[in-house]
């Protein structure tokens, strides 16, 4: 039986006593980690670049060497899936003034959250193919939910112009300081006698694809409480204690970690997600030696087949986060836009604010990322019977 919260999530109702308490926005001007005069400073460099550049393109001449065509001079709308102050909407605000300066174009930030990214995700694919719209993307929510038969979400493997991969997706799931399962071992043995409650923000997402499989891989029954406004709300639940467990990547939960207030309890890997000192002792879920493999056992089911299973699911949560523009983007935009992302990307000062903020980038091209996006659509198959019963179970 699904528990929900709140109204923020079409189809998803409760009584008003039992929703989560509003998280404030963070401010649309700031990237955690970074001084505000600095990013001041930067922004107005780049819009006296952007003004000359605009007066050029005016002026109809070609644009300066090196800048792309299409954009040039121009405003290009980047688009947010999820609300401001989450990690898609923190490195959107990182790589803007980077991706500005190289583009010569003002970049307008849009969050358009709902539906798990679903809502962005088709503002993306119905805009114009000229550059002038891009966005960032949940890949595997996306993923998650086109292979259960959703007509209305795009694909990412072939619905898309992908112009690279800014970050993979690597989780853990984490516990209230206050909280008595203090080892997953604990977690294990509470599911024995009730449900496992987990915080989530949207169907579809990838902390609901996460925790679905490998509830299933771990045997353990567990029950989604739903409807949150974005992640941060759903951590505040662990916070508060209204559910026993949450899943978020690890950048994004370190500093309640090192500050005490949560508690990594499994890493879904089969290798150390960081060399983290809370990560210490901390279980695997995949690998000969994770707990996937070591439940399969004590069910006497296949544990070459939980192996296989674990690293499916690992491949398809760590397709991660990518940056696409609409489909049918003409050859010329393509390759100039994907050149630039990756010069952004790379650039030394773009990795230093990233790292200021908690953040890692782990990039690739369009090519490579394309490549994994396909081979994590393939995983994705053998994973949707259990998203389907997922889903009608928290519909029910």
């Amino acid at each position: 039986m699904a528990r929900h919260f709140s109204t923020p999530v079409e189809g998803i109702k409760i009584p008003f006593s039992s929703a989560p308490s509003t998280v404030r926005k963070a401010a649309s001007n700031k990237v955690p980690g970074r001084g505000l005069s600095r990013r001041v400073m930067l922004k107005q460099g780049v819009s006296a670049a952007a003004a000359l550049i605009f007066n050029w393109a005016c002026s109809k001449q070609p644009a300066p060497s090196g800048l792309c065509a299409a954009v040039a001079g121009k405003r290009v709308r980047w688009i947010v899936p999820f609300p401001t102050g989450g990690g898609y909407d923190i490195y959107s605000r990182l790589i803007e003034p980077y991706l500005s300066k190289k583009l010569g174009a003002e970049i307008i930030i849009q969050n358009i959250p709902g539906g798990g990214g679903v809502v962005a995700a088709n503002t993306l694919t119905s805009a114009p193919p000229d550059g002038l719209t891009i966005g960032i993307m949940n890949a595997p929510g996306l993923m998650s939910s086109a292979i259960t038969g959703e007509e209305s979400v795009p694909n990412p493997a072939t619905d898309f112009t992908i112009l690279g991969r800014v970050a993979r997706t690597r989780s853990v799931f984490f516990t209230s300081r206050k909280s008595s399962l203090r080892t997953f071992d604990d977690v294990l043995a509470g599911a024995r006698k009730r449900p496992i409650l987990f915080s989530i923000s949207e169907i579809g997402s990838t902390n609901f694809t996460n925790i679905t499989v490998a509830a299933h891989l771990l045997g353990m029954n567990v029950e989604y409480v739903s409807g949150f406004p974005g992640s941060r709300a759903a951590l505040l639940a662990v916070l508060r204690g209204e559910v026993d467990l949450g899943s978020a990547t690890f950048e994004s939960v370190v500093d309640q970690i090192e500050a005490g207030d949560l508690r990594p309890v499994l890493q879904c890997s089969e290798e150390r997600i960081a060399m983290h000192a809370s990560l210490e002792g901390v279980p695997l879920l995949g690998g000969s030696e994770g707990i996937a493999a070591r439940r399969a056992a004590e069910f006497g089911r296949s544990i070459e087949r939980a192996i296989e299973e674990a690293k499916s699911l690992e491949r398809l949560i760590g397709s991660g986060i990518l940056v696409a523009a609409p489909p049918r983007l003409n050859a010329e935009t393509f390759e100039c836009l994907e050149e630039k992302l990756h010069e952004t990307l790379s650039d030394s000062e773009f990795l230093r604010a990233a790292a200021q903020s908690r953040r890692s980038p782990d990039i690739a091209r369009a090519r490579e990322a394309l490549a994994e996006i396909r081979a994590a659509s393939a995983d994705a198959e053998r994973f949707a019977p259990l998203i389907r019963q997922a889903i009608k179970k928290l519909r029910s």
